[in-house]
């Protein structure tokens, strides 16, 4: 991110609608005039790719004072994508959670209606049709086996491209859409560079751009999907040799196979020079690889220092995760105190952020128990399931510090549950089936005592399932016990016993959450491409919808 994405924000949160809207709208009339490039308009609208959560009010008043506005409705588009795609997460879409999926399609559907009612306003909406790529690629590969070889095509390729005949941004949009992992295939990818080339439309430069695309999405799968190391490297290799943007991929790689420090150092020298220069490209394998393996980091602290700061504080929330687990995993190599950094980007909303403050509350045992507490409760508002399960299974210490009323020990419940943490699975279930709780039509968890309804019996079951699916033994063996009458209203018996842990009272000890502890130490590679990705691809990609899970190989 640029740093002229801190003057649109601040125009954007401080009300500067008009001024924002004449500065948008001067560089969308240069790039309608031919005066400036794809990269120059991606430039413009990146900075609304962010997933800051208190955008919301701020946008619907900039529509309101400046209505039918082309560049007003391309940034909120931006933004309810970010938004979507946050929500999903970064695990394999077989992973993500009730609360993920909902958020995801909610704000993709917002984006999308945007987008397309943008592209009427302009006379050339490249910046919309993006946008919509973006989501549809979220949505899995759309394209049959033989549509590349046909020529058959979405609009979102074919009418941006019809304007823009030369652009490599559309191009890149759809190389991503033929992802195998996202229903796509090598073959659709290899016939859909070929056909570029032959088509005579690209530059050398571009077409050069567009093969590191391919060898680095062929080394992706390999490497992440099929366990290929020895087809993921050489491609890895071809993929940094064409653009020095994928040297990022190849330190991973590396770092992953335990390679020679030399390799490790020149793949790492490559892809920091690329950074410092693209500053906007992202931390998406390195967010992993750079704090797995410190051995190397010594010569590069003042470096990584720098530009990891630069990119955290102008918005980039990966950037000061990894300046955390560097700080915290490496303390004698002097890299940067990211707290300060780490509660910026917790104000934006970044739910990473709030873990990784609990993470550091717990590593620092100088931090109070209050402050401990405090750093859960932020994370478990922003939606941390490891750190509501935290709450709801230890109430009572955090009842008076929150001024929390006993609702909100449901309410937690309830979030930890559908953000994905079992033992909340599990725990909810049990209580839906002994007719303790009920989700009303609101979505609010209420307590009851009651026969269980249906609706209940079926939501706890759905939650069981998900539970088993991820391996949750517990869950497959409750549910296997269970018999099917037992999921009829008519016929099912109320769970009777203990539940659960009656409310404690605070402790002077507070448990760390462990999950949220070893997810954040071992680290998720990213698997969102943002619009906002410099002019060299943003690597991991999308997930497939649910219903695309098991043939998309999930």
């Amino acid at each position: 991110m640029s740093e002229p994405s801190t003057d649109v924000l601040a125009l954007l949160r401080r009300g500067d609608y008009k001024q924002l809207d004449q500065h948008l709208g001067e560089g969308q009339r240069s790039f309608e005039a031919g005066q400036s490039g794809e990269q120059d308009l991606k430039a413009l609208f990146g900075p609304f790719d962010l997933g800051d959560i208190t955008l919301g009010e701020p946008f619907s008043n900039w529509l309101d004072e400046t209505p039918g506005s082309y560049v007003a409705l391309v940034a909120l588009a931006m933004w309810q994508a970010r938004r979507a795609f946050d929500l999903r997460g970064g695990a394999t879409s077989n992973l993500v959670s009730d609360q993920g999926y909902r958020g995801m399609f909610h704000f993709m559907q917002q984006a999308e209606a945007a987008a397309r009612h943008a592209t009427t306003l302009s006379p050339n909406p490249l910046g919309a049709w993006l946008v919509i790529g973006l989501i549809h690629n979220g949505q899995g590969c759309e394209l049959e086996p033989g549509d590349v070889e046909a020529g058959r095509y979405p609009d979102w390729y074919t009418e941006p491209l019809r304007l823009n005949p030369r652009s490599l941004e559309v191009r890149r949009t759809m190389l991503a859409h033929l992802r195998t992992e996202w229903g796509g295939s090598e073959t659709q990818m290899l016939a859909f560079v070929r056909q570029q080339q032959e088509s005579g439309d690209l530059s050398l430069g571009d077409q050069q751009k567009l093969w590191g695309q391919y060898h680095q999405q062929v080394a992706h799968h390999a490497w992440l999907f099929g366990q290929d190391g020895v087809k993921a490297l050489e491609h890895a290799r071809l993929a940094a040799d064409l653009n020095d943007a994928n040297a990022e991929l190849l330190f991973a790689l590396l770092t992953d196979q335990n390679a020679a420090s030399a390799q490790r150092g020149a793949a790492l020298e490559r892809f920091l020079s690329h950074l410092e220069r693209h500053p906007d490209h992202g931390l998406w394998y390195a967010r992993s690889a750079l704090s797995a393996r410190t051995d190397i980091l010594a010569p590069y602290v003042t470096r990584l220092n720098t530009v990891l700061t630069h990119m955290a504080q102008t918005g980039d929330d990966d950037a000061a995760g990894v300046l955390a687990q560097l700080w915290a995993e490496a303390p004698g190599l002097g890299f940067a105190d990211p707290v300060p950094l780490l509660l910026q980007a917790r104000e934006r909303g970044s739910v990473v952020a709030a873990n990784l403050l609990v993470w550091l509350a717990f590593n620092n045992k100088a931090t109070a128990l209050q402050d401990r507490r405090a750093h859960i409760l932020a994370a478990a508002d922003l939606g941390s399931a490891s750190a509501c399960w935290e709450i709801w299974e230890n109430f009572g210490a955090y009842q008076e510090q929150g001024s929390l009323d006993e609702r909100a020990r449901y309410r937690y419940l309830l979030r930890a549950a559908d953000a994905g943490e079992n033992e909340a699975r599990m725990a909810l279930a049990r209580q839906l089936r002994a007719g303790r709780v009920e989700l009303g039509e609101d979505g609010v968890l209420r307590p009851v005592d009651t026969q269980p309804i249906q609706s209940s019996l079926d939501y706890a079951k759905h939650l069981l399932e998900r539970a088993a699916g991820e391996d949750y033994k517990p869950a497959r063996t409750l549910l296997t016990k269970t018999k099917d009458a037992q999921w009829q209203a008519d016929t099912a018996q109320r769970l009777k016993g203990r539940l659960s842990k009656a409310p404690q009272k605070a402790r002077e000890t507070v448990r760390p959450p462990w999950f949220l502890i070893v997810l954040l130490v071992l680290g998720i590679l990213r698997a969102c491409a943002h619009f906002s990705a410099p002019a060299e691809f943003s690597p991991i990609g999308l997930p497939a919808p649910q219903e695309q899970l098991e043939t998309a190989g999930r």
